[in-house]
């Protein structure tokens, strides 16, 4: 398993602020009381934004919490990105750490959806104002729920208006002392439990068809209105849509928030395998950077039969194979 070091809390991505972060708590807080073919999947690779017609613990000591973050944005030297360049260097990735103290952390990861960018928009944008929002509001005040945070975030996002266009896939997780940890999951984002190197508990993906998650969405109304001209709409959801889950950590667990470019190149049973195999890495962080290093790779490897791969040969009957470059960031938490 991973053993955790001594190593401190990371913050988000600077930020611009267009609004004082206290009177959007104000407003939001109010409203939340009341075949034989071989083909390479490349080109299908990119993200759609489209769509047509256990019980808690008691003990006052509780837990603590260790985390280290990890991420690789993917080559945009060629196809829609040449050319442009993202503010993040996630990519269209972002992830947040809030920590309350060691004893009382909010995590997560979102994922911008890339398809905006054939459009010339910046699809960063949005994953990047959504972490930063949450990230401010998981440490300010009354503790709120993942999803309160997600739909108070969300809201100062589209307030703001610094985002013109977007979407973005939103998994946010409060790590507290008695170790329940809650989650809240909108899209295709993952968070998986590993409890001695074995997978024990999981978030499903949210999605509309294949490739095209759950989304918060930002489009202006003229947008709107030309989609609805040709029979088609944009995947709006709600931070009310997201997914909600509890589950009783152990001491020596390990957390892993991950974006879609894990989950779209290895399955789990590829995650315990890696564990198993760094079971005596002490630095947290430099596991952390390996796995993504390992993931990276695979995800570049043409012959490789990644998820994505296989769950496309299963869709059109014919065989694809390859990795899928994408972004790809972790925030992993070990329970200490």
């Amino acid at each position: 398993m991973f053993v955790a070091s001594s190593r401190g809390g990371l913050r988000g991505l600077s930020r611009s602020r267009s609004m004082c972060i206290c009177v959007v708590l104000a407003l939001v807080l109010a409203q939340l009381l009341t075949g034989p073919d071989v083909y390479n999947w490349r080109s299908w690779g990119s993200r759609g934004f489209f769509s047509g017609s256990g019980s808690a613990q008691s003990g006052s000591s509780g837990f603590s919490y260790k985390h280290a973050v990890a991420y690789q944005a993917k080559d945009r030297t060629d196809g829609v990105y040449a050319g442009t360049q993202l503010d993040s260097p996630t990519g269209e990735d972002n992830y947040f750490v809030g920590m309350r103290s060691p004893h009382d952390v909010f995590a997560g990861v979102a994922d911008g959806v890339g398809g905006w960018a054939e459009h010339g928009f910046d699809s960063s944008a949005i994953s990047r104002e959504l972490c930063a929002a949450i990230q401010d509001f998981s440490t300010l005040g009354k503790i709120l729920s993942p999803k309160q945070l997600i739909d108070l975030a969300y809201a100062k996002v589209k307030n703001d208006g610094e985002v013109q266009v977007g979407g973005t896939t939103a998994i946010v997780a409060h790590f507290p002392p008695n170790g329940t940890m809650k989650v809240a999951n909108l899209g295709d984002s993952w968070c998986g439990v590993f409890r001695g190197t074995k997978l024990v508990f999981q978030t499903k993906f949210q999605t509309v068809g294949f490739n095209a998650p759950y989304q918060l969405a930002i489009i202006p109304p003229q947008m709107l209105k030309e989609a609805a001209k040709r029979g088609g709409s944009y995947i709006q959801n709600k931070p009310s849509d997201a997914d909600e889950y509890q589950f009783q950590l152990q001491k020596n667990d390990i957390i892993l928030l991950a974006t879609d470019g894990v989950t779209d190149n290895i399955a789990t049973g590829d995650m315990e395998l890696f564990l198993s195999n760094n079971a005596n890495e002490v630095d947290l962080q430099k596991v952390s950077q390996k796995f993504v290093d390992q993931v990276v790779k695979l995800s570049k490897d043409t012959n490789f039969p990644s998820v994505f791969a296989q769950e496309m040969s299963r869709l059109s009957g014919k065989r694809y194979t390859g990795g899928k470059e994408d972004d790809i960031t972790v925030v992993v938490v070990k329970v200490e």
